[in-house]
């Protein structure tokens, strides 16, 4: 492939903050211990996110276009503190490919944010948005997840929505990776 067929995986997301981060990572520990999740994949803590705007594929000098507008997009969205908690399991807990840990958009506004976001990059909309993190995948086939969502004991916390970022999502023989291709904060309020 040469330079000018190369083509990155984008999308736009809310970093998850250290203090969720680190309440999350000891229950998925005592989770991944579980012999009934033993078919799933868990994520490197480290990637954890709350993707707002899937993209797709992109030439290189595309982020060089959008970062600037996501930026007009951040200015124009206060700062927001959500409510974090529970987990579940796409498409459905008793056939999943995704296990997740929630995010409580009850006021919508991450959902408006996520709406402005991929307008202003051209994208269709794909609402309601459901804001979780992805905490693993389905090794192979999908995977009995009830018990699991019927008692895991998820932390609560906050997620503090300060500001998007754009990733590259690299893919090869092992889990994805994310690089922060630019940072772009959102209007800081009192509360957040």
């Amino acid at each position: 492939m040469t330079a000018a067929e190369e083509r990155w995986r984008c999308f736009v997301a809310v970093p998850i903050g250290e203090d969720l981060r680190t309440s999350l990572e000891q229950a998925v520990a005592t989770w991944r211990t579980r012999p009934d999740l033993a078919g799933l994949r868990w994520s490197e803590p480290k990637q954890w996110h709350v993707t707002i705007a899937f993209i797709g594929d992109v030439a290189p000098s595309w982020v060089d276009r959008a970062l600037p507008m996501l930026a007009a997009v951040a200015a124009n969205h206060d700062s927001v503190t959500l409510k974090a908690g529970g987990v579940g399991a796409f498409p459905r807990a008793r056939a999943a490919r995704v296990a997740w840990y929630g995010v409580d958009d009850a006021d919508g506004a991450l959902d408006r944010l996520s709406l402005d976001a991929g307008q202003g990059l051209g994208l269709a909309s794909e609402h309601p948005l459901r804001p979780h993190v992805t905490l693993a995948r389905a090794r192979s086939g999908p995977v009995d997840l009830r018990a699991w969502v019927a008692d895991a004991s998820a932390p609560w916390g906050t997620l503090i929505v300060d500001r998007l970022e754009l990733m590259r999502s690299r893919l090869g023989s092992g889990p994805a990776v994310y690089e922060t291709l630019g940072s772009m904060p959102l209007r800081r309020t009192a509360d957040a």
